[in-house]
């Protein structure tokens, strides 16, 4: 029987790869609908959660991302990259003091993480702290001289302030 016997949990690793394509192409509608089969066979996949979050916050479903992320977080509170992503999604449901909290969070648990200081700068922008949003910004370009939107959003800046 062996040429015809499946291992056990290959069915949801391949259902699992589908959902990350499909999350991969933007395919938003596929990866929740395929997270949500893996999640109704495994409810603790933590890869599930987190991409699932990721997806409903792409498809403009903040508030089922936060409960995802805080998911991921109940399991894993050192999890960095959940944090990352909550303070996304609570930034964009305009809840800024809670992004905030999210991405100082993240900050001290991975302080040169890709994207916290980013993240961080564009809510100060959004409180109107100009300066502190800079600060943020060369920090992120300091440990990540390659971060496109953070370049463009220090010229930008720049431009606003002097005219250059």
């Amino acid at each position: 029987m062996w040429p015809f016997r499946r291992r056990p949990g290959s069915d949801l690793r391949r259902r699992l790869k589908a959902a990350n394509e499909a999350l991969r192409k933007r395919d938003l509608p596929a990866a929740i609908a395929a997270y949500g089969e893996v999640l109704a066979t495994d409810p603790e996949n933590q890869s599930a959660l987190m991409n699932l979050g990721t997806a409903l916050h792409l498809s403009g479903q903040h508030t089922a991302a936060i409960e995802r992320f805080e998911q991921v977080l109940a399991h894993d509170p050192a999890n960095a990259t959940a944090y990352i992503n909550l303070g996304a999604a609570h930034g964009s449901l305009g809840h800024l003091d809670r992004a905030m909290e999210a991405l100082l969070k993240a900050l001290e648990l991975a302080p040169m993480k890709r994207d916290i200081h980013y993240n961080l700068a564009t809510l100060y922008l959004r409180k109107g702290e100009v300066v502190r949003a800079m600060a943020e910004l060369e920090l992120e370009l300091a440990m990540h001289p390659d971060h496109v939107p953070a370049q463009k959003a220090v010229a930008e800046l720049r431009r606003q302030q002097f005219g250059r």
